[in-house]
């Protein structure tokens, strides 16, 4: 079993690994939109933004009511009263949003970037958190916020000549869907909300809400080419390894980690994301973005360090140590 096997590992090893391979997420995706053709059998269009998110998050859902069976799941749904079916329905429709968001923002702009922007989010939803779940920020906080600041607006402003790039402009807007999950997984977790039923509702409604707007725009027809060659099997092994693992690891390592263990690990991820993309999409890191990517660690390592993620429940830290680059 998944969860016999999850508690016995190094919760660690779970935790560095569920980063790993949430960040490997958007160099993945870029490197499936490089190699759509071959995948396809020679379709020209395979891997649109709307094939890849209607089709990863399906397998994630489904890999979810496989492994635990389709009985357990429905009864949990009963069990959730309307209060928490909106939740969960809104938490949904955001993650449909966020994947979007990042989706067409690759379009237009390097993985790199994407990985170093994302760091926002957790930012945006330090803020939200100060506001709503009335959580005290303190000044070593603000001291690492401001680094982090200061280098997505080196990305943004100083690699474009002072233009700003749709695409990053896209990433952006992807760190305020990932605050707006974040603050509403914070309180489903602090429910003790069965964690299954909030990683299937989150992939199935994402999903669901791709296929009925891409039908509605452009018609069932668009989805022609989501199952041709080899594509299906590919999506396959990235929404179960990907997405439903990676998820699951940390989830797992949550439980037997301290909150200060967590911080300190989880800022590995913009140091995975950046090498996946230098390996899968050949991407050399200019020197703005080296530049920028130390005072961003910068900042990420003194905020970590803060006497707050001593105090930091491990539930909120469930969500806060959670990337934007995980388009899921």
């Amino acid at each position: 079993m998944l969860q016999s096997a999850l508690s016995h590992a190094n919760p660690k090893l779970l935790l560095v690994t569920s980063r790993a391979l949430a960040a490997l997420r958007p160099s993945l995706i870029a490197f499936l939109i490089a190699n759509a053709t071959l995948l396809s059998g020679g379709m020209e269009t395979p891997i649109s933004f709307c094939n890849v998110l209607f089709v990863g998050n399906l397998c994630a859902a489904l890999a979810v009511v496989m492994w635990f069976g389709f009985k357990p799941i429905i009864e949990d749904l009963r069990s959730l009263d309307t209060k928490t079916w909106i939740g969960l329905s809104i938490n949904g429709c955001l993650a449909a949003l966020l994947s979007t968001l990042i989706f067409l923002g690759l379009r237009d702009t390097t993985v790199t970037n994407a990985v170093l922007l994302g760091r926002f989010g957790p930012v945006i939803y330090a803020l939200i958190g100060a506001i709503v779940l009335k959580k005290k920020i303190l000044k070593w906080e603000w001291v690492g916020f401001s680094f982090i600041i200061i280098g997505i607006l080196a990305i943004v402003l100083i690699s474009n000549n002072f233009q700003i790039n749709q695409g990053d402009l896209l990433i952006l807007g992807s760190t305020l869907c990932y605050a707006a999950t974040s603050l509403i997984g914070k309180l489903m977790l602090s429910k003790s909300h069965n964690l299954r039923v909030i990683v299937f509702s989150r992939n199935f409604i994402s999903s669901t809400v791709f296929l009925i707007v891409v039908s509605i725009l452009f018609g069932p027809s668009h989805f022609s080419e989501a199952f041709s060659g080899q594509l299906w099997i590919a999506m396959s092994i990235y929404a179960v390894i990907i997405i439903v693992l990676a998820q699951f690891m940390w989830y797992f390592a949550l439980e037997k980690l301290d909150s200060k263990t967590i911080g300190k690990w989880t800022v590995l991820s913009p140091i995975f994301g950046v090498t996946f993309a230098f390996i899968l999409n050949g991407e050399r890191p200019s020197w703005v973005q080296v530049i920028a990517f130390t005072i961003i660690m910068s900042g990420v390592l003194i905020t970590n360090l803060s006497k707050q993620i001593k105090s930091m429940p491990t539930a909120e830290m469930a969500v806060a140590g959670e990337s934007s680059s995980m388009a899921s």
